[in-house]
């Protein structure tokens, strides 16, 4: 009976110990203030989601700008850190035991654009529709207006299309502010008579040109991980920067290089002289994380060495998932898809696993195979049912395929970008062989595909083939600037990145583009996809114009 009481007290005791490691706490308090040292009552300070970029279990500051939040997550957590008017922060911290750290915030203001006179807004009266937000017209004074006709007692807005890095943000005139959970905020308007008056006024935003300061006590490990994850961000920006720059510039994204002063070199050395492996493993996955970007004085070499060094079960994916996807410019195809397998089986990160299952359901949606989505849909329901990005993913890729050869296109109307009187529509269409073309400026694949596409037209266009090009730009006007320049698309052009247009997106089932799709004289798919891409283009189209 002794024996049994001793071994019931040892379980007893084991039980209490790994119950006590496996709920740590790690205990986070500090103060946040604006750029001017004040608190806001607006403050929050949240944990980021794994998944997406949403944060969750906000906290607010008190009248001082003081705040607590607990991270009970084991291994690395993220806090977001947020005021209306400024850029929020991420602060990476680790919760591997019961302890109290100390991080008080600083933040800068946003950073805007020299111009503002394509600024728009997106609110609850156009469902917040950031892609293609209602333009705001330029006063006399300045200023520049929306307004809005609502039976509610309010309305909640973003300004679009003002600051530098294009995020949507709150306006310079609210009666209060809403957190968007992204670490931006909405502004609210009251309404007057039935109407509401939007105005964005310059002159009423914070500008100061200062960067965030953070001060930490309690970790030098987290202190050392947020200089670390800081000095990244910047040259990632910077990186994502001058590429955007490169394409605007009308030059192939193949032949953009990153330039980044040394700090690859200098990454490879910390690499090789850092002892502690948690730091070693985020140097690795950071310095794979810019394979894409293709840097001056870069090893490939290495980055694949880095890659295969570390498990997919190690939790340091958690904290750079972007590394993964990097990785995928350097290795064949049959060696991702062995990749793709074992991380589903062994990663910790959730944001990976949903990405490849992207990947996968994308892969089946394109190849028609009904089997396989049928797989993965049942996967993701299962493991990830709960999530709303998971319900959305299997909205967006349903198992039912509408649009394949042999089946009539659904009905479609656009207006011509070269004739506001013109319309194009699938009626009219009816005799015609012709192919609609799914594009933006901004898909470097798309622009890959104009020699092809104005080879093909020039050579079949006496014989009756048409193209239709809907673009899938923000603005109209960014079509008009790329058909001004080098490819003059000389056919027929619609515009469909609007709320309205993106219906007819949804329609034809474009969940990536380019999207070519040939139409017979009888409005049934002829051939789609890969048969429509390249030199294959011209070689599909003689098998219907002898």
């Amino acid at each position: 009976m002794g024996q049994k009481k001793n071994l019931f007290s040892c379980l007893i005791a084991f039980l209490l110990f790994y119950s006590s490691l496996s709920a740590q706490t790690t205990v986070v308090k500090g103060r946040l203030l604006d750029v001017n040292g004040k608190s806001s009552k607006y403050a929050l300070v949240g944990i980021l989601s794994p998944i997406g970029t949403n944060g969750k279990d906000f906290v607010s500051c008190d009248k001082d700008g003081n705040y607590t939040i607990k991270l009970t997550k084991p291994g690395q957590n993220t806090l977001l850190f947020s005021i209306p008017s400024h850029s929020a922060l991420k602060i990476p911290v680790r919760n591997n035991s019961d302890k109290n750290l100390t991080i008080d915030v600083t933040l800068s203001p946003y950073k805007y654009k020299d111009s503002y006179d394509d600024a728009g807004v997106a609110g609850t009266f156009n469902d917040f529709d950031i892609v293609s937000p209602e333009k705001m017209t330029k006063q006399a004074d300045g200023t520049y207006i929306y307004e809005v006709k609502s039976d509610q007692k309010e309305i909640k807005y973003q300004l679009c299309r003002i600051e530098k890095n294009n995020r949507t943000i709150n306006g310079t005139e609210s009666n209060g502010f809403e957190p968007d959970s992204t670490g931006d905020y909405r502004s609210i308007l009251n309404v007057k008579d039935g109407k509401a008056v939007i105005v964005f006024n310059p002159l009423n935003l914070l500008i100061k040109d200062v960067e965030y300061k953070v001060a930490f006590s309690g970790s030098e490990f987290d202190e050392k991980m947020f200089s670390i994850n800081n000095e990244y961000t910047k040259m990632s920006t910077s990186a994502s920067q001058k590429m955007r720059e490169h394409i605007d510039a009308k030059k192939s994204p193949q032949d953009f290089q990153f330039d980044g002063g040394g700090y690859f070199t200098d990454l490879l050395n910390k690499i090789d002289a850092e002892t502690n492996e948690e730091i070693k493993d985020y140097y690795k996955l950071i310095y794979i994380s810019f394979a894409s970007y293709r840097p001056k004085d870069y090893s490939f070499e290495k980055a694949t060495q880095f890659f295969e060094s570390i498990p997919p079960s190690n939790s340091v994916w958690e904290l750079l998932s972007s590394a993964y996807f990097s990785y995928y410019s350097l290795i064949p195809q049959y060696k991702w898809n062995e990749l793709q397998e074992k991380f589903l089986k062994e990663s910790p990160s959730s944001t990976i696993k949903l990405s490849i299952l992207t990947n996968k359901l994308a892969s089946a949606k394109f190849s028609n195979n009904t089997e396989e989505l049928k797989k993965i849909h049942a996967l993701i329901t299962k493991d990830y049912g709960d999530m709303k990005e998971a319900q959305d993913l299997l909205k967006r890729f349903p198992i039912e395929t509408k649009i394949k050869v042999g089946v009539e296109i659904p009905d479609f109307e656009v207006v011509s970008l070269d004739n506001k009187n013109e319309k194009f529509l699938k009626q009219s269409m009816l005799g015609k062989v012709y192919m609609i073309d799914f594009w933006a400026t901004w898909c470097g694949p798309c622009v890959g595909e104009m020699e092809s596409l104005h080879n093909a037209y020039e050579k079949f266009k006496d014989k009756g083939f048409e193209i239709v090009s809907l673009s899938m730009d923000a603005k109209a006007d960014d079509v008009v600037k790329f058909r001004n320049d080098k490819w003059k698309m000389p056919w027929k052009n619609s515009f469909i990145g609007d709320k309205n247009g993106r219906l007819i997106a949804d329609k034809f089932e474009v969940i990536g583009i380019p999207r070519p799709i040939l139409v017979g004289a009888d409005g049934k798919i002829l051939e789609m996809e890969g048969e429509l891409r390249g030199t294959k283009l011209e070689t599909t189209l003689k098998k219907y114009f002898k």
